[in-house]
């Protein structure tokens, strides 16, 4: 955690100190609402005096009230003049240390971006020694229409198996996670919802679409079992676009998955060429347990004990979809 400062200051958004930028893909006409998408609007350019470790504040719950701009001048934050979570930051200090105390909260800055950019990570360097990761990702995104669809996007890596990111799409500023904890996706702060079990090792873009209820949207992501310098989480190129996913990704409607729960044989079924269609099974650990082709439209799932898994179906042209399965 930062040293907390005895003032708190407040300064009017300019919206020309954010670069815009364009989503690849399908998605190039689209504004990027995100702020900083790429991690790297800060000390890369050559002979700047910024600091790369502005970067981080990007994400972070607390930011800084100031960052150093290209010519190693402070300057007031444009992350604080639009978040400033001090609140959810005392629950997090009460949670894992059972008093309010010194915890670090905020994402590092890194240089183990996608194709060795900048990048922020979510990790636990061992002080305080807590157990689970205290770490987290946030930004609050403004300009959002109610009742708009939008998509969110990012690259991972994570460097062990058994490592899953959450990445929760919030129609408020919460100060405590107890409805997340309690709720998961279905809590009444939650919009949009997902967990990434599918980039270790390598970096993988997840997409997630959400209606917006509410002006803004927090993007909150936190990896529980990041415990230390072994299990670190890399994150690279966040996006948030309005409008649904391309025509290029599965829908969710173009597959059923039955009997759910389902016991020995899980059917398939498509309304799409699915002869290329390659079908994995996660744990909620994150770990691989089965790999097969879509073939005749079932997958035996007898020698899986019982649980929850995630079904992820991606296409030749690595579209990608997952759906939850619970197996008795």
């Amino acid at each position: 955690m930062k040293t907390k400062l005895l003032f708190n200051r407040r300064f009017i958004l300019i919206m020309s100190c954010f670069s815009v930028s364009l989503m690849s893909s399908n998605f190039m006409s689209a504004q990027n609402l995100m702020l900083n998408p790429t991690c790297d609007d800060h000390g890369t350019s050559a002979g700047t005096m910024g600091s790369t470790s502005d970067n981080a504040d990007a994400y972070d719950m607390t930011p800084n009230n100031e960052i150093l701009d290209e010519a190693g001048n402070a300057i007031p934050s444009p992350y604080q003049a639009v978040w400033d979570n001090d609140a959810l930051e005392d629950w997090l200090e009460i949670f894992y240390l059972g008093s309010p105390g010194s915890l670090d909260e905020q994402p590092g800055s890194t240089s183990d971006g996608n194709n060795g950019t900048r990048g922020v990570k979510l990790y636990d360097d061992g002080s305080p020694a807590i157990t689970g990761c205290s770490r987290r990702l946030y930004q609050k995104v403004e300009g959002l229409t109610i009742g708009n669809e939008y998509t969110f996007s990012v690259e991972s890596r994570s460097e062990a198996m058994g490592t899953p990111s959450e990445v929760y799409l919030l129609n408020t500023e919460i100060t405590e996670e107890t409805g997340i904890n309690d709720n998961g996706e279905n809590d009444i702060s939650v919009d949009g919802y997902m967990e990434i079990v599918n980039d270790f090792d390598v970096f993988t873009t997840n997409s997630v679409t959400f209606t917006a209820t509410n002006t803004f949207v927090v993007v909150y992501v936190r990896s529980l079992n990041s415990v230390d310098s072994s299990t670190e989480v890399f994150y690279d190129n966040f996006s948030l676009v309005e409008g649904s996913l391309s025509t290029n990704e599965f829908s969710k409607a173009d597959f059923k998955m039955y009997p759910n729960p389902v016991k020995s044989v899980l059917n398939i079924e498509t309304n799409i060429n699915a002869a290329n269609v390659n079908v994995e099974v996660f744990s909620l650990l994150g770990k691989r347990v089965l790999q097969t082709n879509f073939g005749q439209g079932t997958i035996d799932v007898s020698s899986l004990t019982k649980g929850l898994y995630l079904v992820r179906l991606m296409s030749e042209n690595n579209a990608i979809t997952t759906k939850k399965i619970i197996i008795e």
